[in-house]
């Protein structure tokens, strides 16, 4: 099977969140751009009263690309670099923090994700399945509870949440409404069964396959919503892999 050249996939990888995180970043700093807006706006207005310019030469002030001599300006310029710099430290604070827990960041990522695959588990077939949604580009959302199993996704800033995937507010941080397709690859038959029952009440639509070692509980995932439960390890990622040839990559 043919694998686009190393350079070209990190490229992809690279591009495939850039605008997700660009968005989750300006809504963060959102109320540091509306301060900023405001400043300026206030400093149109003030040399457009005080200093009678025109509105034009006012608003040109007050965004620093005039320069108007005068205690006004000097005072204004000062404050200004106050409000500026307060902004900066406050974006540099935001991001620093996410770093220093970049599982959050992770998070966050993941919750703005939509039409993509949530895989619940990484199992060793979890884990096979999101390096094949990682090369092919494919949206996707990991589920996992022990932080040392996903620690390498995590580092690389992929859309993981570190959580119990029984909690329904786990599921939601997932995008299970927005997802087109559900895979639950967990060993533990309990989170199988809840996960389940669960993405099945918040998403009608969606496909729901579930990996169950213990055939006894076929039929029960089946009434809980499941669309298809593969108990043969041997074939069970080429049917999981079947699914994915309807859904586009990653936006």
């Amino acid at each position: 099977m043919y694998h686009a050249p190393i350079e070209a996939q990190v490229d992809v990888f690279m591009r495939r969140f850039f605008w997700i995180r660009l968005s989750i970043f300006l809504r963060q700093s959102r109320w540091g751009f509306a301060l900023l807006a405001a400043w300026f706006a206030l400093g149109t207005v003030v040399f457009y009263y005080s200093e009678h310019l025109p509105l034009r030469e006012a608003f040109l002030n007050a965004i620093y690309l005039r320069v108007q001599p005068g205690s006004l300006w000097t005072l204004y310029s000062f404050w200004g670099q106050c409000v500026l710099f307060g902004i900066v430290i406050s974006i540099f604070i935001l991001q620093a923090l996410q770093r220093y827990n970049p599982q959050e960041g992770c998070r966050m990522l993941a919750s703005e994700m939509k039409d993509h695959v949530i895989v619940v588990g990484h199992s060793h077939l979890g884990a096979r399945l999101v390096a094949h949604l990682r090369q092919t580009a494919h949206a996707y959302v990991l589920i996992d509870k022990d932080p040392a199993a996903v620690d390498d996704l995590v580092r690389a800033g992929e859309p993981v949440i570190v959580d119990d995937a029984k909690q329904e507010s786990t599921l939601i941080d997932a995008g299970i409404e927005r997802a087109n397709l559900v895979v639950i690859t967990t060993n533990n038959i309990e989170t199988a069964l809840l996960a389940t029952k669960r993405a099945r009440e918040r998403n009608k639509k969606a496909s729901i396959v579930v990996r169950c070692y213990l055939d006894e509980f076929t039929e029960i995932l089946e009434g809980l919503g499941a669309s298809e439960v593969i108990s043969s390890s041997k074939s069970a990622f080429n049917e999981i892999a079947a699914h994915l040839g309807n859904l586009g990559a990653a936006r």
